[in-house]
C-alpha cells in the first residue's frame, strides 16, 4: 500500500514539474568564463564539453543508475531488462530479462557475477557469462539506490527503511538494521551509505540520519528533516573528519563523527546528492542554485542560480568544476572556486538519476532510458 501511494504522490509531483513546461530552459544561463583560454588541465574531464547519445535502454526509474567497471556499464531498465554498454564501442548486450521485475537500482559486479535487485524486493547473483541465475534472496520491499560491496559484504537498501546485509557467495542475510515504520508521505528514494573505519552513515524517510555499526546496530541519530512529511533524508551522507548530512525539507548539517552533535546547521534542502572538497561542500537547494559551504563553518562561499525551479537531481564534482543537470536537461558547469559558468549543454529528455564517471567521461541516462555521455571537446 505505501509503494502504492508513494508512487500516485511521485505521480502528482511529476504533472506539476512538467507542467511548467520546462521552465529552466527559459531561465536564461550566460557563460561567464572562456574555457578555450582558461582550461582545467588538472582534471581528466573539463570544459569545453561535447555531448552524445550513446545507448537506449528503455525507461527507467525515478533514480536509476548503472555500475561502470573495466569500459562497461552494467544497468536495468523498468522493463526488468539487465544490460551490459561497452562505453567505446557503444553497444549494448541484454545479459537477462527478469520477467515482471522493475528494476530501480544500480548493480554491483564482483568477477563473473552481478548483483542485481528488483522493485519485488528480490535479490539476485547473476553469472554474467553464462547469462544466468545462481541464487535468489527475498528482501520483501523493494530494492533501491545502488548495491554496495564491503569487506565481501553487500549492503542492500530498501524502500522500508531496511539496510540488509547480505553473504556475497551464499546470498544468505547476515543481519538486517530496521530504522523503524517508514514515513508513507515520501520521495519514494532512498540515501545511499557513506562507509567509514568506524561505522556506516545513512539517512531515512522520516528525515533522520544514523551511524550504524558493521554488526548493524545503531550508534547515533540526528533529525535532519523539519516537518511532517516529504522530509527524506536522501542525500548519501558525506564527509570524514565531520558528516554532512541534508534532507529534502529541512536542514543541511555537519555532524560530529563521534556522536552526532551539530557542529553547524544551515535551512538549506536539496533533492540532490552533495559534493565536498577541502575547500568546501558543494549542493544544489531548493530554489534552483548551486550553493557552495564553507567546510569548517557552514558560511556561504557563493551561490549560483541554475534553474527557476527547484529541479536540480545531480550535481558532481570533478577537478575544479561542478556539473549540475537540471530535470528537463539543461547541463551546467560551474568553476567550484568561484561559481563562474564555464559551459552550458541542452539535453533531449527528463532526469533523475545520478551521475556516473569512469575516470574520463560522465554519463547520464534519461528517465525514456537514453545513455548521454560527457566529455571534454579535443
Amino acid at each position: 500500500m505505501r509503494r502504492l501511494f508513494s508512487i500516485s504522490v511521485l505521480f502528482l509531483i511529476s504533472i506539476l514539474l512538467f507542467s511548467s513546461c520546462s521552465s529552466s530552459k527559459k531561465f536564461v544561463l550566460k557563460k561567464e568564463i572562456d574555457v578555450n583560454n582558461t582550461k582545467n588541465t588538472n582534471a581528466t574531464l573539463h570544459p569545453p564539453i561535447q555531448v552524445e547519445e550513446i545507448a537506449d535502454i528503455d525507461d527507467v526509474g525515478y533514480r536509476s543508475s548503472g555500475f561502470i567497471d573495466d569500459g562497461i556499464m552494467y544497468v536495468g531498465n523498468l522493463d526488468g531488462d539487465v544490460y551490459a554498454i561497452d562505453l567505446n564501442k557503444k553497444t549494448k548486450t541484454r545479459i537477462i530479462h527478469l520477467k515482471n521485475e522493475a528494476i530501480e537500482v544500480a548493480p554491483y559486479v564482483k568477477g563473473s557475477y552481478l548483483y542485481i535487485g528488483t522493485n519485488k524486493g528480490n535479490l539476485y547473483k547473476i553469472n554474467y557469462e553464462e547469462k544466468k541465475i545462481e541464487k535468489k534472496l527475498s528482501l520483501n520491499a523493494p530494492i533501491m539506490n545502488k548495491i554496495y560491496f564491503k569487506n565481501d559484504t553487500l549492503y542492500v537498501i530498501c524502500e522500508d527503511d531496511t539496510i540488509n546485509a547480505v553473504d556475497k557467495d551464499s546470498l544468505e542475510l547476515v543481519w538486517r538494521y530496521s530504522n523503524g515504520t517508514p514515513s508513507i508521505l515520501d520521495i519514494r528514494s532512498t540515501a545511499g551509505i557513506l562507509f567509514l573505519d568506524d561505522g556506516m552513515y545513512s539517512g531515512f524517510s522520516d528525515g533522520s540520519i544514523s551511524k550504524i555499526s558493521y554488526y548493524g546496530e545503531r550508534m547515533w541519530y540526528e533529525q535532519v528533516g523539519d516537518g511532517n512529511m516529504f522530509i527524506d533524508a536522501d542525500s548519501t551522507p558525506k564527509g570524514n573528519s565531520k558528516i554532512f548530512v541534508s534532507s529534502v525539507n529541512g536542514y543541511t548539517e555537519a555532524l560530529d563523527i563521534t556522536d552526532g552533535s551539530v557542529l553547524w546547521k544551515r535551512k538549506i534542502s536539496t533533492y540532490a546528492n552533495m559534493e565536498e572538497n577541502i575547500y568546501g561542500l558543494f549542493i544544489a537547494d531548493e530554489n534552483g542554485q548551486i550553493i557552495a559551504l564553507d567546510n569548517d563553518n557552514g558560511e556561504t562561499m557563493w551561490n549560483k542560480k541554475v534553474s527557476a525551479e527547484d529541479n536540480v537531481y545531480a550535481i558532481k564534482l570533478i577537478g575544479n568544476c561542478i556539473y549540475a543537470v537540471t530535470r528537463d536537461g539543461v547541463l551546467v558547469v560551474l568553476d567550484a572556486l568561484k561559481g563562474k559558468i564555464m559551459d552550458i549543454k541542452e539535453l533531449s529528455g527528463v532526469f533523475s538519476g545520478r551521475f556516473m564517471f569512469d575516470g574520463s567521461k560522465l554519463y547520464l541516462i534519461s528517465r525514456d532510458g537514453t545513455v548521454y555521455s560527457i566529455s571534454s571537446k579535443k
